[in-house]
């Protein structure tokens, strides 16, 4: 399987913290918000040795995503210069109101997807039920403060190892890279600077 388009995947305007295209398109703002859940150290720490595999078996030249960096994103909150402070408000009163037992995340496949420079991610196989209702539980909290959001039902959950030009066909995995979700957080991505800043954290309690 080729490399898959971006719009399967993505859960809002470069939700991943993806480079702009060659293509010239809109400049970036610099906070760029949205939820997500991270994996825990032995899930990031299994996720960066795959990276560095493959990018050896596959001649890829982009370097992996530092494991600070590893997300799976959940809803897109927004990109400003500077985070209006009621859309804070809401985000955070939004995600308050969340309801979600802790559930087991489980990735056995990595593909390439192309929006400019192609992403090498790793696509859910295990909760990713769990990971699209949280999604939606996000997106209709926000609704309801009157945030306007894009509920995407069909998209894939997924977790980007690193950017390159060159694609990767669909590899199952040989030792699937797992962890238990026990809580998601909101997170700032400093365009441009390859940091993210954590917001707030919320613990799935059911």
């Amino acid at each position: 399987m080729g490399a898959q388009n971006q719009s399967e995947f993505a859960f809002g305007p470069q939700a991943d913290g993806l480079p702009p295209s060659r293509g010239g398109g809109p400049a970036h703002k610099p906070c760029n918000v949205y939820f997500a859940l991270r994996p825990d150290e032995r899930a990031a720490e299994q996720a960066r040795r795959l990276a560095g595999e493959l990018r050896r078996r596959f001649g890829l030249r982009e370097r992996a995503r530092p494991k600070r960096l590893l997300h799976v994103s959940l809803c897109h909150l927004g990109e400003w210069d500077e985070i209006p402070p009621s859309m804070l408000f809401d985000g955070l009163a939004a995600a308050a109101a969340v309801r979600m037992r802790p559930f087991k995340v489980t990735f056995r496949r990595v593909v390439s997807f192309r929006q400019g420079k192609p992403a090498l991610v790793l696509r859910a196989d295990e909760g990713r039920q769990e990971i699209l209702s949280l999604h939606a539980q996000l997106a209709l909290s926000l609704m309801n403060r009157g945030v306007s959001v894009r509920v995407q039902p069909k998209l894939e959950p997924h977790m980007t190892l690193l950017y390159d030009y060159r694609s990767v066909p669909e590899t199952i995995l040989a030792e699937p890279i797992a962890w238990t979700a026990k809580s998601f957080v909101l997170i700032n991505s400093l365009t441009g600077e390859g940091r993210h800043v954590d917001i707030e954290e919320w613990p799935l309690l059911g």
